[in-house]
Parts: structure tokens; C-alpha cells; sequence
């Protein structure tokens, strides 16, 4: 039963942070990539904290096996990477990318959390993921053609390479966190490295802003919509995403709620087409490819559970 609710809310979670692109995106043309990025985790962190208090108080932090808190070390290191890399490296890359073919690089989340738990973690590469893996990279590298007037080529503009790295930090911040906090509950999870995050970020925007990389102070909302978008991005996409999907994990492990985010960029795709830009051919078609790539995976890995009950039951370590 617990494993069909963490479904739920990655159903959930993945319909919300189909508006994350499109968000950022427009919030792009307000504010530097360094400032939005810090400000969507930092702007979150006091909601989480009072939601925190208000929830478990009284509730003894100890982990699974009886031990203390985790480890401080820890904590900074998940949120330094997990939550600080991660949005600096997302955000910049979207600032670099083109906007439609950023929403579809969030399909390949399955490939890089497999690869990710494979390297870091030992975790064997489930066979039944290749056809993900394989189409995934096939598909977003035919998202980047581009065909105009001279020809063809690729509109390969660098900030698609810090998107997937910036899945990656956030892959081994998932299978990590479940690890070394198994015995918190996933809002003292999330509140704790999204803490620790937001100082990461807030690090990052200053070094930025002395660089002369991003303006300081940061400029003033330009309309109403900017200040509307961005509580949304902060309270919804942030405070309770990161939550949903730290839920999803410790249900159904970090490969299958990877799998939920192909429909970010059906999500996004629909939003930027009804804003006035639509996809292009090789785009829908590169899109096309990731989301069969992971429906045939996800059909390999149902037909798995149903042939051996074991699967149903295991939980994620």
C-alpha cells in the first residue's frame, strides 16, 4: 500500500515540475541564473523549518539502528551537492539552453540515476532499463538538431551538458540521502540538506556577484507575475517537491521515480506551445524516443513484478 501512495506522489510531483522550465525560463528574463537559483531554495527553507517544528517537535532524532543525529559532514555534503550543485548547475543550464530542449533532457533522469547507482553506489544496471538508457541519449541528441536555411546542424548551446550534470548531483543526493538518514522522516530529510543547500547557494550567488557574473544587489520584480511564479516555483515546486520526491524514493527506489519524470516535458512542451513556442520536428521527435524508451522499461520492469511477487515487496535500501 505504501508503495502505491509513493507512485501517487510522483505522479503528482512529476505534473508539478512540468511548470518548472517554462517557470525558470520566464523568471530568466528578471533575474541572473546564480541569484534564481539560490533564491527558489533559500525562500523555501524558512516554510520547511516552521512545517518541520509544527509536525515533530516531540519526535526523537535518531536513526534506524538506535545511532544519533546524522553526521554534520553529511548533512553539508548532500546539501552542498545534492541541493546547491544541483540548482546552480539546472538553473545555468537552462539559462544556456534552449528552452523546449531543456524540458526534454528531464526525460533522461531514469539513465542518469541508473548510471549513478552504478558507479557510486555498486548498484547493477537493471537490464530491463537499456532500452531507456539507449533511446534516452539517442532522442535528446536528436532534440539538439537544428534545420534552418543553411542547413543542418546542431544547437548544442553547452547548457544541455550542465542540465544532465546537474541530474546526476541530484541522483546521487537521492540514493545517498535514503542511505545515510534511513531512520528520519523525509521532511526532516528534506529540511535538513535543503538547509544546508541554501547556504551552498547563497555562497555560490555572492561569488558570482564579485566575479561580476550576476548583478548585486539583485534586480526588482518586473510585474506582478514575476513575484506570483516565483512563490510558486518556491513554496510548490521546491518546499513540497523536493518532499514528494524524497517520498517517491524511499518507496520505489531513485531508478523507478526517475521513470515519473518523462512527463515533465509533456508538461512542459504543452506549456511553452500554448505560450507561442513550439517544438520543433527533430524536438518532438528526440521526445518521442526518450518517453518509448521508458514506457517499454517501465512494461519490462511491471511484466518483472508480476512474474515474481519477491520484487512487489522489496523495498529500496
Amino acid at each position: 500500500m505504501t508503495q502505491w501512495i509513493g507512485y501517487f506522489g510522483l505522479l503528482l510531483l512529476a505534473l508539478l515540475w512540468g511548470t518548472m522550465v517554462p517557470a525558470v525560463a520566464h523568471l530568466l528574463g528578471t533575474w541572473d541564473p546564480y541569484f534564481l537559483a539560490a533564491i527558489r531554495y533559500i525562500g523555501a527553507v524558512p516554510l520547511m523549518w516552521t512545517t518541520l517544528l509544527l509536525l515533530e517537535r516531540r519526535r526523537p532524532v535518531v536513526l534506524a539502528d538506535g545511532s544519533g543525529p546524522v553526521s554534520g559532514p553529511r548533512i553539508w555534503l548532500l546539501g552542498v551537492i545534492g541541493i546547491g550543485c544541483y540548482s546552480a548547475l539546472f538553473t545555468v543550464g537552462i539559462h544556456f539552453c534552449h528552452p523546449v530542449t531543456a524540458a526534454i533532457l528531464s526525460a533522461t533522469s531514469p539513465a542518469v540515476a541508473a548510471i549513478v547507482d552504478r558507479v557510486i553506489f555498486g548498484i547493477p544496471i537493471n537490464r530491463r532499463m537499456l532500452p531507456a538508457i539507449v533511446l534516452a541519449i539517442l532522442g535528446c541528441a536528436i532534440a539538439t538538431v537544428r534545420l534552418n536555411e543553411a542547413g543542418r546542424g546542431f544547437d548544442f548551446r553547452g547548457g544541455e551538458l550542465l542540465i544532465v550534470l546537474a541530474f546526476a548531483c541530484w541522483s546521487w543526493y537521492s540514493t545517498a540521502a535514503q542511505r545515510w538518514c534511513r531512520g528520519w522522516s523525509q521532511l526532516r530529510i528534506t529540511t535538513s540538506t535543503m538547509t544546508t543547500g541554501g547556504v551552498a547557494l547563497a555562497v555560490i550567488y555572492l561569488v558570482a556577484g564579485v566575479a561580476g557574473a550576476a548583478p548585486f544587489p539583485p534586480a526588482l520584480p518586473a510585474s506582478a507575475d514575476d513575484v506570483l511564479i516565483l512563490a510558486w516555483v518556491t513554496i510548490v515546486l521546491v518546499a513540497l517537491g523536493v518532499y514528494l520526491w524524497n517520498f517517491g524514493v524511499k518507496r520505489t527506489g531513485v531508478v523507478v521515480a526517475s521513470l515519473y519524470l518523462n512527463l515533465v516535458p509533456v508538461v512542459a512542451i504543452g506549456i511553452f506551445a500554448l505560450a507561442g513556442t513550439a517544438p520543433s520536428w527533430p524536438q518532438l521527435m528526440g521526445g518521442v524516443l526518450v518517453i518509448a524508451g521508458v514506457v517499454m522499461s517501465e512494461l519490462q520492469l511491471l511484466k518483472a513484478r508480476k512474474s515474481d511477487p519477491a520484487l512487489n515487496a522489496a523495498q529500496p535500501s
